[in-house]
């Protein structure tokens, strides 16, 4: 009865919940109320027979265990429940409730904020039997269970020729790059994932499901888009569905470290000259080559576009021309493949498991050269360490048409989000639990971090609240003005009054 754990880039939704001594909790038998038993014996009746509990130091824990930020994040758990109904989360949280006791919402383990180490002796809620991909009857939406992890939504869509606007990397889960924003390889021509949500089914603090939609409960479905983690947990939800459409080439062109001033001076050129590229998206990845430089990380740029694209065929003519060491084009690529080919898919470095993973990132809208040199030379430093030699720094736009053609304040995305069109982050990976090792990751992260900002100027820095470490403080990842941040703790006063839900870059 055990699923085999997929690891995803994002937990779910999470909180801590208490109530007073002797409150009566709905659907927990009196004759347990405020008895502190096994809980295989009290809440076990309690569930669907599809569901299942798990203790932590059985042998069938260990794949539900599994994260990829481990052990750097490890939140504590006395007890997994693998949850098979919306009812099953319910109960799992009235339980909780009444026996004060924390819990986090897991889809596939992946997030990697340092506040979900705020769980102690918890109660995972695993979602992975909550896993359906239904597409709606006219073929413009799909129902999808917060369960599903996004190689499975893909697949589920594309056979039938249809694809929706999900995150990056297809390890993931569906649901939790939405609740933060969710930038996607198709958000020029439809926006950001969170954009695209039409309704959820959504478990509060107290047991209840609710409806939230445009119109049901719609300042929760405002907060949802952007902050979602913060008020409950997604049982199920429908998202727009478009078709899946052409065919998509890649291009991998890398280059060595002389080549840097004059690689970001020519990516700013290229966007100020074609701001409206269509279907284009761009991505770099600084990582380590021994057989192109053994004494330096290279610079991979991956164009990726869907159908003919002038722009595309000019950005690969302007970067061409800088000499790179490698070049290559994959062609007639379709959508069901295309993250496997783009190096996101399940096998993909990204993807991996059971590994530290530790991230600084930044939102930009242009590179500033001098910044990045000094960035990169902190990356070449560490990396040069054998420990972490297989981390990676992103260069990441996405286009900007489709998420700017959406009102600011529409709904919690950060405005920031859709002004700065660039993101970049240093994704540090190691092995074990050493804690100079560790220190020695943060100290080289924030490093990187603080070397970009540098070439911010005056801006205000921004983080993308699915990329943050848990350090930033709410005008960073959640916007800056003073009437964003009273709504957003005006929602979290109302539908979570008790900050129950508080583990996953919290409103405070």
């Amino acid at each position: 009865m055990m699923l085999p754990l997929s690891v995803g880039i994002h937990t779910l939704l999470l909180g801590v919940a208490c109530v007073a001594e002797g409150d009566p909790v709905l659907g927990i038998p009196a004759q347990l109320q405020g008895r502190r038993g096994d809980i295989i014996r009290e809440l076990g009746p309690l569930l669907s027979k599809d569901a299942t509990i798990v203790l932590p130091l059985s042998s069938e824990a260990e794949p539900l265990l599994i994260r990829a930020a481990t052990p750097r994040i490890s939140p504590d758990y006395k007890a997994i429940v693998e949850v098979a109904t919306e009812q099953d989360v319910q109960q799992t949280i009235k339980y909780a409730n009444l026996h004060k006791t924390p819990f986090l919402a897991v889809s596939g383990g992946h997030g990697w904020p340092t506040t979900l180490n705020g769980v102690k002796a918890g109660i995972q809620i695993n979602m992975r039997k909550m896993n359906h991909t239904t597409l709606k009857r006219d073929g413009r939406s799909a129902s999808i269970g917060a369960g599903a992890l996004q190689h499975e939504v893909i697949a589920a869509l594309f056979s039938h020729g249809k694809r929706a606007v999900t995150g990056l990397c297809e390890c993931v889960s569906a649901i939790g790059p939405l609740l933060g924003g969710g930038h996607s390889m198709i958000q020029w021509r439809y926006g950001f994932a969170a954009d695209n949500l039409v309704s959820a089914r959504v478990v509060l603090a107290d047991g209840r499901a609710v409806d939230v939609a445009a119109d049901k409960n719609s300042d929760l479905f405002w907060g949802l888009r952007g902050a979602g983690h913060n008020f409950g947990i997604v049982t199920s939800f429908v998202v727009k569905a478009y078709d899946a459409g052409d065919t998509w080439t890649l291009i991998t062109l890398t280059f060595t470290q002389d080549k840097l001033e004059v690689f970001f001076e020519t990516w700013n050129m290229l966007e100020k000259a074609h701001p409206d590229r269509g279907m284009l998206v761009v991505i770099g990845i600084m990582a380590r080559n021994d057989d192109i430089d053994p004494e330096n990380p290279v610079i991979n740029l991956q164009l990726i576009y869907e159908g003919r694209n002038d722009a595309a065929d000019l950005y690969a003519a302007a970067f061409r021309k800088l000499e790179p060491k490698a070049d290559s084009t994959l062609q007639e690529i379709s959508w069901g493949d295309l993250f496997t080919a783009g190096g996101f898919g399940l096998t993909g470095p990204i993807c991996r498991k059971n590994q530290n993973i530790l991230g600084y990132p930044n939102s930009l809208d242009k590179w500033d050269v001098d910044a990045m040199r000094a960035a990169f030379g902190i990356f070449s430093d560490l990396t040069s360490e054998e420990l972490f030699k297989t981390s990676a720094m992103l260069l990441e736009s996405y286009g900007q048409q489709g998420a700017r053609a959406v009102p600011e304040g529409s709904n919690a995305v950060a405005p920031e989000e859709r002004r700065r069109h660039l993101l970049t982050s240093p994704i540090l990976w190691w092995m074990g639990d050493d804690a100079a090792a560790r220190k020695r990751a943060e100290d080289y992260g924030a490093g990187i971090q603080a070397a970009v900002r540098k070439g911010a100027g005056s801006a205000e820095p921004h983080a993308y609240v699915n990329y943050a470490t848990g350090c930033e403080d709410f005008g960073e990842v959640y916007g800056r003005e003073a009437p964003r941040r009273s709504k957003l703790k005006a929602l979290k006063a109302k539908w979570d009054p008790q900050g129950q839900f508080g583990f996953y870059m919290p409103i405070e």
